[in-house]
């Protein structure tokens, strides 16, 4: 969870929650008094029975040239997001990112958010493959944070939580303590989407879909400065 702070955004906690069940009732807990913004690597809106929505093939095309993942969601293959974002509906999250409801909730993708954040022509792969090559990619994942979202905007500022993530030893982790590691930095930058949604607006994302069939935002550095429309 990233906090907006004077200066940037800080994070606050990388709690790893398995259940949908325990995911609600950690935000019931600490949601912020004064609203939020959730971003999911994962389907929000999805109501196609089978197949692939508008908005995956949408990401395909913008993005296969960096050699992204297939991405491809019905409410077989995405039914368990689609049962988190129904319940994160029900308590009170919009799923527009234009409104201006305190309380957002939108469909993200990291490895196309690493292309337009990190200004990469790959998206680096964590998760999969070889232990050493996984070392390796988590390494450069964190080198990629310091040189982009450290600087922002906005701009991630240090905390013990963030001090944990960036300087966990990779020579001293085992599998399991490596994908644990792996899921909290990519849910860091699913967090840094929100924040940049918080504090840039919707005029500095790209919205691939829309609200009834599915949607993808993504941050885009490109359109930072235009007016919400």
């Amino acid at each position: 969870m990233l906090e907006a702070v004077d200066g940037g955004v800080r994070l606050v906690s990388a709690d790893s929650l398995r259940a949908h069940e325990d995911t609600l009732r950690w935000l019931t807990r600490n949601r912020p008094r004064t609203g939020c913004v959730l971003a999911m690597n994962a389907p929000v809106i999805v109501e196609n029975l089978s197949g692939s929505r508008p908005c995956d093939k949408l990401l395909s095309e913008h993005f296969n040239r960096y050699r992204i993942d297939e991405y491809a969601n019905n409410t077989v293959s995405a039914s368990h997001p689609r049962t988190m974002a129904k319940g994160l509906i029900r308590m009170g999250f919009n799923v527009d990112p234009q409104s201006t409801a305190s309380e957002r909730l939108v469909e993200t993708h990291t490895q196309s958010a690493q292309v337009l954040l990190f200004g990469v022509d790959r998206p680096v792969r964590m998760k999969a493959g070889p232990i050493g090559g996984r070392k390796e990619g988590v390494a450069r994942f964190r080198e990629l944070i310091v040189e982009r979202l450290y600087k922002g905007p906005p701009a991630l500022l240090p905390s013990p939580a963030l001090d944990a993530l960036m300087s966990a030893h990779l020579p001293d982790l085992n599998g399991t303590r490596l994908g644990e590691l792996e899921e909290r930095l990519e849910a860091l930058l699913v967090a840094y989407v929100a924040a940049w949604l918080g504090e840039n607006g919707g005029s500095a994302c790209a919205m691939l879909g829309d609200l009834v069939r599915g949607y993808i935002l993504l941050p885009d550095p490109s359109r930072l400065g235009q007016a919400e429309e």
